[in-house]
């Protein structure tokens, strides 16, 4: 059977990866993808086999897109890489509804076999990331990244909870206090208070 010429390869998975991010992982629905790009459901599965294989490729692209951009940030060891990180992280959330559902989505994907892998993959390469950009503290590197991991982790909960506008503020307001807690400068970085301009994501 000939492919649909009609809708490219691009614009399905762009509309996959709308569908997962609203819907999370267990209820992803290729019917759903099907319906916004005017396809059929049979037309979707004879390109990507089957629902789970669309949104195997779909996270994998998500996660390679998160390592890529975490490759972009300052590599300059010190509190304003940790910063940017902080920064970095916060703008991946998005807004409060989406970080709810990342966070739901993400105890989804760790119950799938895959996904787990993909997952791991992630968590990886953000613990890289930290441990390069990390200065010389007083406990072991390995245990200064869990602890600042742990910090990041934290601080986004801590900001579901609260009624502060932006997520990316937050963390850098957390963070340079974790910061200075722990001892490590951050010359660079620009005082920011949630009175400062800010908006729902």
């Amino acid at each position: 059977m000939a492919r649909t010429p009609s809708v490219s390869d691009e614009e399905i998975l762009k509309t996959g990866q709308e569908v997962l991010s609203e819907r999370g992982a267990s209820a992803f629905s290729i019917t759903e993808v099907a319906k916004r790009v005017g396809l059929s459901r049979a037309a979707i599965i004879l390109r990507y086999e089957s629902t789970d294989a669309l949104k195997e490729l779909l996270v994998e692209r998500g996660v390679q897109r998160f390592i890529q951009q975490l490759g972009t940030l300052p590599k300059e060891p010190g509190g304003d890489s940790l910063l940017a990180i902080a920064g970095f992280i916060g703008r991946h959330l998005g807004s409060r509804r989406g970080s709810s559902a990342f966070f739901s989505d993400h105890s989804d994907k760790i119950k799938n076999g895959e996904l787990a892998k993909l997952e791991w993959k992630r968590g990886q390469a953000l613990r890289q990331a930290i441990l390069e950009v990390l200065p010389p503290t007083a406990i072991s590197a390995e245990s200064a990244a869990a602890a600042f991991a742990a910090h990041l982790t934290g601080s986004i909960f801590a900001w579901l909870s609260s009624e502060h506008p932006n997520a990316e503020l937050y963390l850098g307001e957390r963070t340079r206090e974790w910061l200075t807690l722990a001892g490590i400068p951050c010359p660079g970085a620009t005082p920011v208070t949630v009175s400062d301009t800010a908006t729902e994501s």
